[in-house]
């Protein structure tokens, strides 16, 4: 999947692959997160802190409701995922993950020397994990489950699970013994929503500036959790980057100073751009889904293609289109689209998929 995001999604020119929100232009950046020299961090500092600058890690912590303690700044979402995933199992280890789900979530593990097994997320039942087929797989004899995968929002789907389900899975990882790891870099498009490190401590979530703030070039990234379950992730880390780009985190400092208008933007990009989607399905007879609960992300049916690897092929060759076929998530005859694009560039590239798929 990484290769098809190179490779495809970036260079389409019309791109319904890209999950985050599109980078704001230099006007409109004056407004979100400029200010005056004194409120961002001295950029030529190494931040005095090798898990992250203590003033960023001030900030995140404020926002997730913790203590800096229960903090590591990372290198975006994806070094965040790799550094707590090799840490929480290896060899000898079980892991759980959700299925579909983004893809290394599961290589990770695997890479590392854990067995992996999945447990559904279906799509008639809303694309909800069930409590009990965990319960199942955590009682298999062998290797212990050491670390659940989650999403949230469900990437691809877009959906949230409910709070009793984060209290039943709680309940399950106190009886198994095993952490929780949810990649939750979605979860703040859903204003509200509770971050899953506060309903237990046994769960760790990660997140960046990326999906929803839109600033994924600074790379910053960050795991939350109990002290003592990132205290080794802080020691692997060492081995993956030894401090932080200062750069990007006195700039990433000064977007979470103005993460309420950063975040406000970002949600309303989201709802226009679904509103669109929503428009064009109500105009076909042939795609369908589970209407996400946020984000700028949704996994469609297509119920007159099965083969959506080439099918996706073709619409980029032909129509310079992006999609996310369904086989990057074990579900051919599937596609996830994104939605936070320009929307007069967003009405055109549903027009050429609309297109294709009649073509098809």
């Amino acid at each position: 999947m990484m290769h098809w995001a190179k490779e495809r999604s970036e260079r389409a020119t019309y791109s319904l692959g890209s999950s985050g929100v599109m980078v704001p232009p230099e006007s409109e950046l004056a407004r979100l997160v400029r200010g005056d020299g004194a409120e961002g961090g001295d950029p030529f500092s190494s931040g005095g802190d090798f898990w992250g600058d203590p003033a960023l890690k001030d900030a995140i912590a404020a926002a997730h409701g913790v203590d800096a303690e229960c903090v590591l700044v990372s290198g975006g979402a994806s070094l965040a995922n790799y550094t707590a995933l090799a840490a929480l199992a290896g060899p000898g280890d079980r892991v759980l993950v959700e299925r579909p789900s983004y893809p290394s979530l599961e290589e990770i593990p695997r890479f590392h020397g854990a067995a992996v097994n999945g447990f559904a997320r279906r799509p008639d039942a809303r694309w909800q994990p069930s409590p009990s087929e965990i319960r199942e797989l955590a009682k298999q004899p062998g290797d212990p489950v050491k670390a659940v995968v989650l999403t949230r929002l469900h990437n691809p789907s877009g959906v949230d699970v409910p709070a009793g389900f984060l209290d039943e899975l709680a309940e399950l990882a106190e009886l198994f013994d095993f952490h929780v790891l949810f990649d939750e870099v979605y979860l703040e498009f859903v204003a509200g929503a509770t971050p899953a490190h506060r309903i237990s401590p046994r769960f760790v979530t990660t997140t960046s500036l990326t999906k929803v703030h839109g600033f994924g070039g600074l790379r910053v990234g960050w795991i939350v959790g109990a002290p003592d379950v990132i205290a080794p992730m802080k020691e692997l880390s060492f081995y993956l980057a030894v401090n932080g780009a200062s750069w990007s985190q006195a700039a990433a400092l000064r977007v979470l100073r103005h993460r309420g208008s950063v975040l406000a933007r970002s949600r309303e990009i989201a709802a226009r751009g679904l509103s669109i989607v929503e428009t064009w399905m109500g105009g076909r007879g042939d795609v369908s889904w589970t209407r996400p609960d946020g984000g700028l992300s949704g996994f469609l049916e297509l119920e007159r293609v099965s083969d959506t690897r080439r099918f996706a092929a073709n619409l980029f060759e032909r129509e310079s289109v992006a999609v996310a076929e369904g086989e990057f998530f074990e579900m051919p005859g599937w596609i996830r689209i994104s939605w936070g694009i320009e929307e007069d560039r967003l009405h055109e590239a549903l027009a050429r998929l609309g297109r294709a798929l009649d073509d098809a």
